[in-house]
């Protein structure tokens, strides 16, 4: 999924000092499980709710998408038929790219990742096959991926997972790797074009940290705020670099580039829930706007920190140090009348995108004190969600409550007090 918006904040200088993945990248939770990193058409989404009055993201520059499951490649390596004059251009510019990620990582690559350049069908049908055979191999995962994803109101009660993702990836995906393979696709139209080298560059920084890092995160799949945490930095360290890359060109070369990456057509995107647009593309702004306030303190090791470590929470990423209590309250998972299909934890992200879909603001959400969420199937065979949330301050308390009001008048949940917390109950 790769196409960045306009950054007002600048990358940290290059001087300075440093799976497994699905589509959502919370296996099990608000994910389907799918083992690739994406890049994400984000530019225009976010060009887009900034001209319908919808949100008003950050400032900053989303780029790549990735979750959290390594799954079995579904299309043959070498399946891709490249023009020899062509893949010899790749080839020369993935060498180029190698050397400039690992100058600016200040660590060299263990292996040289293969890529390949693919049509939006190919990259489409890659996609989409993976994440069938993930849906077939996990029926139980899968159930709770959908029924996340429909009592949240991310899909619609008839929507069908794989519709919606085609949709997803035949408007968004640019690119693409596998860490079961080292397999890293890229979508081009026929030529290597700028566009289509930005995303070169940020897929490899993806590969580069699975190398050193592991990407493959699997016990993060019991919380799916500490896994969106994790994503925002692997995320961040591809952004970071990408940036770097893009300012590393000449002025015309930086005007070519706006000017393809503005005429990027993104399909029938739009159709689909503009809270799950939201809560896709966050993990780059945030990514981004996190790691570079951290390497503008701690040097460029930062990245590796952060990608080793990462946040416990979503919380810890998002907000500025000092601005809110981190700390996290122990929110017990809410007792439900049906068969569980998933229990853990939703965080400020998620509470941010539902809200800010409705015409919140990102600080709608800010304040976070900690929640437990649980999705189950009830008597009748509806998907449900009971959702207990903790605010730090009643003021908090009030603005969420606000917000929470207006996105529950719009898919039919209820909201109701619990002591000091709050209790959302919604069945698609």
């Amino acid at each position: 999924m790769s196409e960045r918006p306009n950054s007002d904040t600048e990358p940290a200088a290059a001087e300075a000092e440093v799976s497994r993945f699905s589509l959502w990248f919370l296996r099990g939770v608000l994910v389907v499980a799918t083992a690739v990193v994406l890049a994400f058409a984000v530019q225009a989404i976010v060009s887009l709710l900034d001209d319908d009055g919808l949100a008003d993201l950050p400032a900053t520059t989303p780029t790549t998408d990735l979750g959290i499951d390594e799954a079995t490649d579904s299309v043959e390596p070498g399946a891709s038929d490249t023009p020899a004059d062509e893949q010899a251009e790749l080839d020369a510019f993935v060498d180029e790219a190698i050397a400039f990620i690992e100058k600016a990582r200040r660590r060299d690559f263990l292996e040289r990742p293969d890529v390949e350049l693919v049509d939006v069908d190919t990259m489409t049908r890659i996609v989409l096959d993976d994440l069938e055979s993930e849906l077939a191999a996990d029926p139980a995962g899968s159930a709770a991926s959908l029924a996340f994803a429909r009592s949240v109101g991310f899909l619609g009660p008839d929507d069908d997972m794989l519709d919606v993702y085609e949709v997803f990836v035949s408007g968004g995906v640019l690119g693409v790797y596998f860490p079961s393979s080292d397999r890293l696709l890229v979508r081009s139209n026929g030529e290597l074009t700028l566009s289509a080298k930005a995303t070169v560059v940020h897929e490899l920084v993806h590969a580069f940290d699975d190398q050193h890092f592991d990407l493959d995160r699997p016990e993060l799949s019991g919380d799916g705020d500490a896994a969106w945490a994790f994503t925002a930095a692997v995320e961040g360290s591809a952004t970071v670099i990408e940036e770097l890359w893009r300012d590393s060109l000449s002025a015309t070369e930086q005007t070519q580039l706006a000017a393809e990456e503005a005429a990027f057509e993104v399909g029938d995107i739009f159709s689909l829930d503009v809270g799950f647009l939201l809560y896709q593309t966050a993990v780059y702004d945030y990514g981004n706007t996190w790691l570079n306030r951290r390497i503008a303190e701690e040097g460029i090791s930062a990245i590796d920190d952060a990608v080793a470590n990462p946040a416990s929470s979503s919380e810890a990423v998002i907000e500025a140090p000092g601005t809110v209590d981190l700390a996290i309250v122990d929110v017990p998972v809410p007792d439900v009348d049906g068969e569980v299909l998933w229990q853990g934890t939703g965080g400020q992200a998620l509470l941010e995108a539902i809200t800010v879909a409705v015409g919140g603001t990102p600080d709608t959400a800010s304040g976070w004190g900690g929640d437990a969420l649980s999705v189950y199937r009830d008597s009748g065979g509806r998907e449900c969600l009971r959702w207990i949330i903790a605010m730090d301050t009643p003021r908090d308390r009030k603005e969420l409550r606000a917000g929470l009001d207006q996105w529950a008048a719009g898919v039919g949940a209820g909201i109701s007090d619990v002591g000091d917390w709050f209790r959302i109950d919604r069945c698609a």
